[in-house]
């Protein structure tokens, strides 16, 4: 009986991660990556980013007291924004978040159709209901109700 109910929920799982590969998001997500891992003038411009990356770290092992501290944070920081500001990036950082929203989103109602007290943790406070009040926290708890 046990091993029938988890095919089901098996099958079921297979079911919803058909519609959410069948999205608008999850769609323009893999669009997005595909272009930047595609792209010369993006890929030259991530491995300068790590090269630089661990340039600094290799500074910042001795912190603020070795000469080259600030200048190299400086330059990691410029490097990073002008990185970030490249449209592919941009574009793939914003498919990013709107497929993040739309799992948390199915989290969420997943999570509230099991419990309504159901511990979901999610970078979006809307679909978060961590309140930090149940059993391990010493906070009332209703899990026995």
């Amino acid at each position: 009986m046990q091993t029938m109910m988890s095919f089901e929920i098996m099958d079921m799982l297979d079911s919803l991660n058909d519609m959410v590969t069948d999205t608008e998001e999850y769609n323009n997500y893999c669009y997005y990556k595909k272009l930047l891992d595609t792209d010369r003038e993006v890929s030259q411009m991530i491995k300068k980013f790590v090269a630089l990356k661990e340039d600094f770290e290799e500074v910042q092992r001795f912190g603020k007291y070795h000469p080259d501290f600030s200048s190299k944070r400086r330059e990691l920081n410029q490097f990073k924004k002008s990185l970030d500001m490249t449209p592919i990036v941009m574009e793939y950082r914003r498919a990013e978040f709107q497929l993040q929203s739309m799992l948390d989103e199915v989290l969420f109602i997943v999570g509230q159709a099991i419990s309504p007290h159901a511990n979901i943790v999610s970078s979006n406070p809307f679909f978060s209901n961590s309140s930090n009040s149940g059993c391990a926290t010493g906070g009332s708890c209703s899990c026995a109700g």
